[in-house]
């Protein structure tokens, strides 16, 4: 890519986490056409990573911090509410992974939106994966990570687990519409919640019911689900409760296992009757899924005006 076009893709496609970073290099006397050069140097990633994550690509938060201590900078001062004042969300995003969790990170005074990827439980204070970030759950607020010294300052003493991978997300990013993706499958999960992310929804993957459950249901704002789960198990009952406690959730199922008479069709038609969902057979176009989904939160957003 010409040095022009690459400064010209990266200028217009900033992400908040992306125009903080870059605005940090440029104070530190790299212009804009050799950052995606330094952050490749700095982070020991390649030219061409470096310019996705500077045209709004997710970062890693071992990325960030490097780029902050390899300047000097604290968190704080690179993405406090005085670093930037002007932001815009992009239209791009890294696949979010299988189980990840949208979470606040308590740093440096700050708190900023990230995901988060649970690592192990921890069992002692000496468990070496552990000595790192550690996430506990606060029924107000959600996921909070922190350091064990922090967690412990804010008088919470119940489970906590090792943090895995963190991401720091958009902080426009919560505006998006959330989308719940449950299926068995891990690949279909994947490739369902990468599209979503990719056209600039939040999305999350689950592989069972018992996972999905195991978030409050008000924290999607959609729903994707196949019909058929792990051991012939239907979609059904979690189906009729999120409608008991989202009544007017877009959901939508899909299964591809009609023709085989793996899935019911007297079970489907039960459910398509009562609880007010859409049907598609797979395999469906994502174009044609996400359309579903958005007229329905257009709907939903309309009744709530």
């Amino acid at each position: 890519m010409p040095v022009d076009d690459e400064q010209d893709a990266i200028s217009t496609g900033f992400s908040w986490a992306s125009a903080c970073l870059a605005a940090l290099l440029e104070r530190h006397g790299v212009p804009s056409r050799h950052q995606a050069t330094e952050i490749a140097h700095i982070c020991a990633i390649s030219i061409s990573q470096a310019r996705r994550k500077l045209r709004g690509a997710v970062w890693l938060f071992d990325e960030v911090q490097t780029i902050c201590r390899h300047f000097g900078e604290s968190l704080d001062a690179v993405f406090g509410s005085s670093a930037l004042q002007t932001g815009s969300t992009s239209s791009h995003a890294t696949p979010t992974p299988v189980n990840t969790y949208p979470a606040t990170l308590l740093i440096d005074g700050q708190k900023m939106a990230c995901n988060i990827q649970l690592g192990p439980l921890c069992t002692t204070a000496r468990d070496a994966s552990c000595q790192g970030l550690i996430a506990f759950y606060n029924q107000r607020e959600g996921w909070l990570v922190t350091g064990v010294q922090r967690m412990q300052q804010e008088g919470y003493s119940g489970a906590h687990y090792a943090v895995e991978q963190l991401q720091v997300r958009n902080s426009l990013d919560q505006a998006r519409a959330r989308i719940a993706v449950l299926d068995d499958d891990i690949g279909s999960a994947a490739a369902l919640t990468d599209w979503f992310n990719e056209v600039g929804y939040e999305a999350h993957a689950y592989t069972s019911s018992a996972a999905l459950l195991a978030r409050p249901l008000s924290e999607h704002d959609a729903f994707v689900l196949d019909l058929i789960l792990g051991g012939g198990q239907t979609s059904q009952s979690i189906v009729e409760r999120i409608r008991m406690e989202q009544p007017d959730a877009p959901i939508v199922l899909l299964t591809g296992q009609l023709k085989d008479g793996t899935a019911s069709e007297a079970t489907l038609a039960t459910i398509l009757r009562t609880q007010g969902v859409t049907f598609f057979e797979k395999p469906v176009r994502p174009a044609v899924l996400t359309a579903a989904i958005q007229s329905g939160l257009d709907r939903r957003a309309s009744q709530h005006d």
